[in-house]
């Protein structure tokens, strides 16, 4: 990727950081983890991927999250507490029956990126989870309030676990 290309990018994201990352990471040949970078540094912040199980075992806590996995294929949201889990056979398990379950390659975590940025008109804040290869695992993405702004006790907990960087 270009210096110039990466300006471009850069400038398009500061004037509408609001575009879906994944299809700017698509359209543009760079991974999202990229495009996140883009953004003005204002509006991310970055824990090394060492740290996700502990980030993970910190979700449950938060109450009511809206967790997001977005392939090229489909867009899937699940709203409610994010479950417990633990580490076993090479995986972080979740240990929920039904909702939210399954496992994680925790391992294959190289980042989690804090997002604070308008996104369809309203603030956003979201915890993405990137791979080795820069791409999105998943998202986990802060609640609301009866009257649509993001739930400040969740936002400040984001916040803090987002402090140490990589």
């Amino acid at each position: 990727m270009t210096n110039t290309k990466l300006i471009e990018i850069k400038d398009r994201l500061s004037r509408n950081p609001g575009v879906v990352l994944e299809a700017l990471a698509e359209k543009s040949g760079l991974s999202t983890a990229e495009v996140i970078e883009c953004l003005p540094e204002s509006m991310w912040k970055k824990r090394a991927g060492s740290d996700c199980v502990e980030v993970l075992q910190a979700l449950p806590a938060l109450g009511d999250v809206t967790v997001i996995v977005h392939t090229a294929d489909g867009i899937f949201e699940f709203g409610g507490r994010f479950p417990e889990g633990e580490t076993g056979h090479g995986f972080y398990n979740l240990k929920n029956h039904s909702g939210l379950h399954g496992h994680l390659r925790a391992n294959r975590c190289q980042c989690i990126y804090l997002v604070e940025r308008p996104f369809m008109g309203r603030d956003s804040a979201s915890l993405l989870f990137t791979n080795q290869e820069g791409g999105i695992m998943f998202k986990v993405f802060a609640g609301r309030n009866a009257d649509g702004a993001l739930d400040p006790l969740q936002l400040a907990a984001l916040r803090k676990l987002c402090e140490a960087t990589a």
